[in-house]
C-alpha cells in the first residue's frame, strides 16, 4: 500500500474522532487526498482494496478508542482481524451510524416544537 493511502486512512480515523454532527445540513468532514477532496467514506472505499494488510499499531489503537463501548461487536472484529479491511469496515459503520443519529435527531421534534393542543 502506498504511504499516502496509509496516511489518508490514519487521518480519516483521527478526523472521525474529532467530528461532531452539527445542527442543520452541515456536511461531514472531508480530507485532501492527492488532488481531490474526499469524504471519510471515500477514504474507506479507497483503502478497502488493501484487504490483508495489517493496521499500524497507532492507527489500530486510535480506531479502538473511537469505536468505544457502544460497538463491542466491532471491537471484537478488530481484535480478531486487525487488518485495513476490518478497520475500513469498522470506520464506515461508525460514519453511517453517526450520520443516521444526526438524521434522527433532526427529524425528532423537541417538546417546544410540538403543536399546542387547542383549548375548547
Amino acid at each position: 500500500m502506498r504511504e499516502d493511502v496509509r496516511q489518508a486512512f490514519a487521518d480519516a480515523v483521527r478526523l472521525y474522532s474529532r467530528w461532531r454532527v452539527q445542527p442543520g445540513d452541515v456536511p461531514a468532514p472531508t480530507l485532501d487526498f492527492r488532488t481531490l477532496n474526499v469524504s471519510l467514506s471515500g477514504i474507506c472505499d479507497l483503502v478497502a482494496a488493501y484487504k490483508n494488510e495489517p493496521l499500524p499499531l497507532p492507527v489500530h489503537d486510535e480506531l479502538w478508542t473511537v469505536i468505544g463501548d457502544g460497538h463491542m461487536k466491532l471491537k471484537a472484529e478488530l481484535a480478531i482481524d486487525p487488518s485495513y479491511a476490518t478497520g475500513v469496515r469498522c470506520l464506515d459503520i461508525l460514519i453511517h451510524a453517526r450520520r443516521a443519529a444526526s438524521d434522527t435527531s433532526r427529524a425528532t421534534p423537541s417538546p417546544s416544537d410540538e403543536p399546542e393542543a387547542i383549548q375548547q
